[in-house]
């Protein structure tokens, strides 16, 4: 019996002898082929790694990082709030904002509950415009949830808190002015864009020019009030442009092109805006780099956006733009003034969508902080769509030389012969629909130029004041809507002028409202007058995004849509 126990425990000894072999070689082999692949396949030494590929950079400074801030949240002065003098006895009532203190609001807003008024604060501009009466002042580009006529409505009495730089207290001033940017009538569950005025005192011994501007803003229901918002005053000057804009200005863009000869007249100087790009599930990265170039082509300087939720690919064609063309392209942030959340993109889409007339009033803010960022740097500013663009005909080809026209020819429907300006010049819209059931005009242009492409358009244009678009003089507009200025200077200058058909469009690529001007469409090629140059643009931008297929890429795609048809057809023969 023993002789048998000690035969297994001599098998099971080799056994588990075995197992720790097999396993001892296994851990050299793996141990081999781990140096190996780490330090180039056998040269005979081993590099213990002790390091991973992380970001390693060191934090940005806080100078750097007030800058980040300042493209995050835009009108917060936080700068200017940090800079503030310390330590120093106030002579008034009121102490400063502090940075704990502000009730912010969805992001890019600040909040004022004065009674039943509540006051949505988005941006505070200084305007000292020499055609504009009551200048100097700021502007606050507000929403309230108040809405009527002008000479009806009552606001309550509010004021403006003025900081201004290296001072302790601040300049209090009565908020007057209060300019609704919507005509069209109100509804309950709803703010307004609304204008309000802070008038600047003026020293007897002080102009317009020499006048000191105040960094930044407060509302207050009571002159001693401390605040609870706090807004940076903007005021970008031409001296910002002219040093900023034109040196970083690439070979062959229009500020280049733009820059004066000794004794010629100064080329006027134009930019777009555009409202809240709500785009998250429709890719419209081609049609947006044709509408870029071809604007570039008429001698727009600037254009700039609002973000709002952007398809990931139209979103690179921004960037691309803002690294390629410094100073052509800007993007800016937004979101909606009455507190629906910006971050979820489904849900903020969703909200956009199922309240129109809640995104008709929010289109103003994003049109008119754009306008008041830049009217010092600027002559003409229009407020577009990506599917509308002014194109001059005839002889004419970019936006200055029409402008110029504009002057000269006569006001359609309205006499305005003893004019010499006017606050804006607007064109009448035509439409130029897809008309997918139509064969291709030119036949050996792709597709994916989509302008160049769509040269059919319905046969009558709109009439002076259905769906049209203007660009605006920076020296006289005041509020301005998707299509006419409604608040102006009125110092002399004429209101809106429609320039006639024969001399410029708006062109609208898009689907009438009223289906029956589809019939009957007539060839309209004036884009084609920019064909050659905008074609090779286009395309260029095309190739360096990486959006042109190879031949495999459309050979695939063509088997796979032929497969796609017949698994189609195979399902409805199987339902017969």
């Amino acid at each position: 019996m023993l002789g048998k126990y000690t035969r297994l425990s001599k098998i099971l000894f080799l056994v588990i002898f075995v197992k720790l072999f097999i396993l001892l070689v296994l851990l050299c082999l793996n141990t081999n082929d781990i140096q190996r692949r780490s330090h180039g396949h056998g040269r005979g030494r081993v590099v213990l790694i002790n390091e991973l590929l992380i970001d390693r950079r060191e934090a940005p400074s806080l100078q750097e990082r007030l800058k980040l801030i300042r493209e995050e949240m835009p009108s917060f002065p936080l700068e200017e709030l940090l800079r503030r003098p310390r330590n120093v006895k106030k002579q008034s009532c009121v102490e400063a904002p502090d940075f704990m203190n502000i009730e912010y609001h969805n992001e890019y807003w600040q909040v004022l509950h004065n009674g039943n008024t509540t006051f949505y604060l988005f941006g505070a501009y200084y305007d000292d415009r020499k055609a504009v009466p009551k200048t100097p002042l700021v502007r606050l580009l507000t929403m309230i949830n108040r809405y009527g006529k002008a000479n009806e409505l009552k606001y309550p009495l509010t004021y403006c808190q003025l900081w201004y730089k290296d001072r302790v207290d601040p300049v209090i001033v009565e908020a007057v002015d209060y300019k609704i940017v919507w005509l069209w009538g109100g509804a309950p569950r709803r703010v307004f864009p609304t204008l309000i005025s802070c008038p600047l005192p003026k020293s007897k011994s002080t102009t317009n020019s020499n006048q000191e501007v105040p960094e930044m803003v407060s509302l207050v229901s009571d002159r001693c009030d401390r605040a609870k918002n706090l807004l940076r005053v903007v005021h970008e000057t031409d001296e910002v442009r002219s040093t900023i804009q034109i040196a970083k200005s690439p070979p062959g863009s229009s500020s280049e092109r733009q820059l004066p000869e000794k004794g010629k007249e100064k080329p006027l100087r134009f930019m777009v805006c555009l409202k809240a790009m709500d785009f998250p599930y429709t890719d419209m990265s081609s049609r947006l780099i044709e509408w870029l170039e071809l604007l570039r082509l008429l001698g727009v300087d600037k254009v700039v956006f609002y973000d709002a939720q952007m398809h990931a690919n139209m979103t690179r064609v921004l960037d691309d733009y803002k690294a390629s063309s410094p100073g052509f392209v800007e993007v800016r942030p937004m979101s909606l003034g009455r507190g629906e959340p910006h971050s979820p993109r489904h849900f903020h889409h969703y909200a956009l969508d199922s309240d129109g007339f809640n995104r008709i009033l929010n289109e103003m803010i994003p049109y008119n902080d754009c306008y008041y960022r830049n009217i010092y740097k600027y002559d003409y500013i229009g407020l577009f769509d990506i599917d509308e663009v002014i194109m001059p005909l005839g002889n004419v080809t970019n936006w200055n030389d029409l402008i110029k026209l504009a002057h000269r020819v006569p006001d359609y429907e309205r006499d305005s012969s003893k004019c010499k300006d006017w606050v804006s010049f607007c064109f009448r819209n035509v439409y130029f629909p897809r008309y997918v059931e139509r064969p291709k005009v030119y036949k050996q242009l792709p597709s994916y130029y989509y302008m160049l492409q769509h040269v059919e358009r319905v046969a009558e244009h709109c009439d002076r004041y259905s769906a049209t678009k203007c660009l605006h003089s920076t020296k006289y507009a005041i509020g301005l809507h998707n299509h006419f200025p409604l608040h102006r200077a009125e110092t002399g200058e004429c209101a809106a002028k429609s320039v006639p058909i024969e001399f410029a469009q708006l062109h609208h690529y898009r689907e009438p409202d009223n289906k029956t001007r589809l019939i009957n469409p007539i060839i309209d090629d004036n884009i084609w007058r920019f064909q050659p140059q905008l074609q090779q643009k286009v395309y260029a931008k095309y190739d360096k995004l990486g959006f042109l297929p190879t031949i495999h890429e459309v050979e695939l795609a063509e088997e796979q849509r032929i497969h796609n048809d017949e698994q189609q057809l195979r399902e409805a023969i199987s339902k017969t």
